[in-house]
């Protein structure tokens, strides 16, 4: 699960699984060459596949073991530990006799993922001098060791007069500002500024006020929250103009190591942004430590001379970022109606080595196994297409999907629904399964109820045969995104099923140990009934679902003002491609649609992603600003009053 921003298995090894997994298919029994078949009484048939046989508690363990082991690397979505994965799903399909359901009569759809970000030898600071004759001259100044890029740097190089502008920060209800009038004025330049947040004693009186209302600061800790951090430092400098950034630990903490570059993390600032040592920092200005003193005392503008600030430098970032091939792995199972669909998805990707979406600093380069995070659903997947294709025959088809790249944004249902392998108007529900590994105490929350009027008093009546207790949700949202929410904006009926989440998410400990095989073996019975259930009522009509519960099931730290708008994380720029927006919200209300393409929100022009959530976290609920779209290659405006979550 991602919260609030291959192929490489040998044909031998495929045809090993392939024999090694038959006992997953039904046995019917054979017949001797030759022999004459006994015929015997034909058994009544079970009106549900939970009457011939109950979901395996212990083949659900087995299959979390082998993708949540060490073997498999994390499986993350481009890498060959990836592709791995996606090919044991297929042949797990293949044994139970199912249809493939991807492209080419296969059981794989490929699409590409961003790859892990390399970064090489070259990134490094340089003097420029130009003389008389034009020529150019760079005089190289940084040491092994004395530059790395930051996590959102972007590669090249840039060139421009030096700047200092103290921490960086913008913080108006601290009342501080690194770009204020008489300072903002660093556009076409390399901008240097010092790690961390000015101490108490710099702020200005007002700053020891409480702020108006909750809503009207990020507020946590020392009170900067996410206004003190590298990303919003490095956003703050780029949208004043600056072409590069260097980022220079405070003189109190000269031996502080250089922060460690996330190599999976797909951020980009659209500039070369570094972090230099302090040794590099006082070589570009001898004065280094005085400013900061300075500063640090009170004086909010202190800067160099105008003679100082001549200095021309080159700020190279030596970063390579290219994408690599994923699949997602899809079978069918035909019902009696093959008008019908039901399609039943987990993402068997995870975060392989840490990096991007890690919770466990310092741990980047540790597996991270997810066996709840999602080793769970893909587990109670299977299951359930075995358990199906052993039982009578459902009223629809069933489609099993096992998306890749969740974690990087829901690219692999995305990259379905855009490019589908079966008419999507045939599709009539959505279950999908993420984080289900934990339901040990019989708990299940389930999201997404309002979607379709049947599905509440349906899942209260499974419930008791699976032995669940369910905490029901009729929004489609608030716990982070999953590949449920491809279904829903695309208007079709869909359930999250989800046990929580726990002090293990997304880090190297969500292993083998904390899997809870007797629940996940429930859940998966609740979402056999529920697949009969579909398959037997006439076609389930679409139920706009509310805005997520006051108070509801969200987790993890909510963004400051609530836009509604979901992006198309595939969208290569420029701009901020919309696959639709949320019930309710102040995008929906100003009429901005699906296609639209965000430019600029307020003041801040939107290049990437990352630009629109530097804007989110630069306003605050109840401020109405002006969004710039292009719809259909028309440039329209609207205005947009923000709010928060809580207040829909």
């Amino acid at each position: 699960m991602k919260l609030q921003p291959s192929s490489f298995l040998s044909r031998a090894v495929f045809s090993a699984l392939l024999l090694g997994l038959s006992s997953c298919a039904s046995d019917s029994g054979s017949v001797a060459a030759g022999a004459t078949p006994v015929a015997r009484p034909a058994d009544p048939a079970p009106a549900s596949a939970l009457d011939a046989e109950r979901p395996s508690a212990e083949r659900l363990y087995n299959d979390v073991a082998w993708l949540a082991d060490d073997a498999q690397e994390g499986r993350r979505a481009g890498t060959e530990a990836g592709a791995r994965a996606g090919e044991w799903i297929a042949a797990r399909f293949a044994a139970l006799g199912l249809e493939p359901a991807g492209e080419r009569g296969g059981f794989l759809q490929a699409f590409e993922v961003p790859l892990p970000v390399e970064v090489g030898p070259n990134s490094g600071i340089a003097l420029q001098a130009e003389f008389q004759q034009g020529e150019i001259v760079e005089t190289a100044v940084s040491a092994q060791g004395e530059v790395e890029p930051l996590f959102c740097s972007s590669g090249g190089a840039a060139a421009g007069q030096l700047a200092f502008r103290g921490y960086g920060v913008i913080n108006a209800e601290l009342n501080w500002n690194d770009y204020a009038e008489g300072r903002s004025d660093v556009a076409g330049r390399v901008v240097l500024l010092v790690r961390g947040v000015p101490p108490a004693e710099a702020l200005p009186e007002r700053a020891d006020e409480e702020p108006a209302d909750e809503n009207a600061a990020v507020v946590k800790g020392d009170g900067w929250g996410s206004s003190g951090s590298l990303f919003m430092k490095v956003m703050n400098a780029k949208r004043h103009g600056a072409v590069a950034v260097l980022v220079a630990p405070h003189p109190s903490l000269r031996d502080e190591p250089l922060p460690h570059f996330d190599h999976s993390h797909a951020a980009q600032a659209g500039i070369p942004a570094l972090a230099i040592s302090y040794d590099l920092a006082t070589r570009l200005v001898p004065a280094f430590d005085g400013l900061v003193a300075q500063i640090d005392h009170g004086d909010a503008a202190a800067t160099w001379s105008d003679e100082a600030r001549a200095l021309r430098v080159v700020a190279r970032a030596d970063v390579v970022r290219s994408k690599g091939p994923a699949q997602n792995v899809l079978a069918r199972l035909r019902g009696a109606d093959s008008t019908r669909v039901v399609v039943v998805g987990a993402h068997y990707d995870h975060l392989g080595r840490g990096g991007d979406g890690s919770l466990a600093p310092g741990k980047y380069g540790e597996i991270h196994n997810g066996a709840d995070d999602n080793a769970s659903g893909t587990a109670a997947v299977l299951e359930m297409a075995r358990l199906l294709a052993a039982g009578p025959r459902p009223g629809c088809d069933v489609v099993f999907a096992l998306w890749s790249g969740e974690e990087l944004g829901l690219l692999g249902s995305e990259h379905w629904a855009q490019n589908p392998t079966l008419e999507l108007k045939g599709v009539v529900a959505n279950l999908n399964l993420d984080m289900v590994g934990r339901a040990g105490n019989g708990s299940l929350a389930v999201l997404g109820v309002g979607s379709a009027a049947p599905f509440e008093s349906w899942l209260l009546e499974a419930a008791p045969r699976a032995g669940l207790e369910l905490k029901l949700s009729r929004s489609g949202q608030g716990v982070g995104g999953s590949d449920h929410q491809t279904f829903l904006k695309r208007k079709i009926s869909a359930l999250h099923f989800f046990t929580g989440v726990h002090s293990d998410y997304h880090k190297p400990s969500d292993d083998l140990a904390g899997f809870e095989a007797e629940g996940t073996a429930k859940v998966t019975a609740l979402c056999v009934q529920l697949i009969e259930r579909i398959g037997a009522a006439p076609r389930l009509a679409w139920v706009e679902p509310p805005a997520p519960e006051q108070g509801g099931m969200r987790v993890g730290t909510p963004m400051r003002v609530w836009f509604g708008t979901v992006p198309d994380y595939s969208f290569e720029g420029p701009g901020l491609l919309l696959s639709g927006t949320s019930a309710g919200s102040p995008a929906e209300k100003a009429g901005m649609l699906a296609g639209d393409v965000l430019v600029k929100v307020g003041e801040i022009e939107i290049g990437t992603i990352q630009d629109f959530m530097y804007a989110l976290q630069s306003y605050k609920a109840g401020d109405v600003v002006l969004a710039v779209y292009l719809r259909d290659g028309v440039r329209e405006s609207v205005r947009v009053t923000l709010a928060t979550r809580d207040a829909q």
